[in-house]
């Protein structure tokens, strides 16, 4: 009781900053932003690309698949991402994935859960499984992000995280800086397999913080699959 007064108190004399407005955040100082910018979070609306979650906003009617999934093998079975990366969803990431605000992730976990259930409904898969970050980078930065999103969203579905089934085999230079085909370039062979029993027909959500070409989700989710996997299903908080 006593800490919970010292915390009250200590949000009155030093509030949060709203990341949006850079206004005090007037509820939950936990929060990273004040109830007016949590309105203009653009959430990734339908319709979208049935396999990788592109929007297709004046495709027209009937049109069900993107141009890259129509022209392009995906792996992967579905992609659910709850805004655009732009804007604030973009400082947001920023802020969590190098700027070390691991504060961020109750927040970004519960919106990604938000979605997963919108989209998919109370039953969404079988298994958590985190993409991996090279054990270098992830010594850099002091954490690895996708695997922190995973956790916070396996708990939130109770579902069990394979934590380790996928491992990132070798270093690969930063997707950010790379075309679309040489992010699927990239990645190739850069993810393998842990030896683990098969994961029989199970339903998979494999988690990440962004989603661009797809090109690290497509490999996983291909080992994913040759490992058993029924369904893949790529969740990330952004959609670029």
């Amino acid at each position: 009781m006593v800490r919970g007064l010292l915390t009250g108190f200590q949000s009155l004399l030093f509030p949060a900053s709203c990341l949006g407005c850079r206004l005090p955040v007037e509820t939950d100082r936990s929060w990273p932003l004040c109830s007016a910018c949590l309105k203009k979070l653009p959430l990734w609306q339908g319709p979208w690309c049935a396999r990788c979650g592109q929007s297709l906003s004046g495709a027209g009617a009937g049109v069900t698949l993107c141009r890259a999934c129509k022209e392009n093998r995906r792996s992967f079975d579905e992609a659910v991402s709850c805004f655009p990366y732009k804007g604030m969803v973009q400082e947001l990431v920023l802020a969590f994935k190098y700027g070390g605000k691991t504060g961020l992730l109750p927040f970004l976990a519960e919106r990604m859960f938000l979605q997963v259930r919108r989209q998919m409904g109370n039953d969404p898969a079988d298994w958590v499984v985190p993409v991996p970050l090279h054990p270098v980078r992830a010594r850099e930065r002091g954490f690895d992000q996708a695997q922190l999103l995973a956790g916070a969203l396996a708990l939130k579905l109770s579902l069990p995280q394979a934590r380790g089934l996928l491992k990132r085999g070798r270093a690969t230079a930063p997707q950010a800086q790379l075309t679309r085909a040489e992010r699927f370039k990239n990645v190739r062979e850069a993810f393998c397999l842990r030896p683990r029993p098969s994961l029989g027909r199970s339903r998979i959500l494999l988690v990440d913080d962004v989603f661009t070409t797809g090109a690290t989700a497509n490999a996983c989710a291909a080992l994913l699959k040759k490992a058993g996997a029924a369904r893949v299903t790529v969740v990330t908080f952004a959609r670029g």
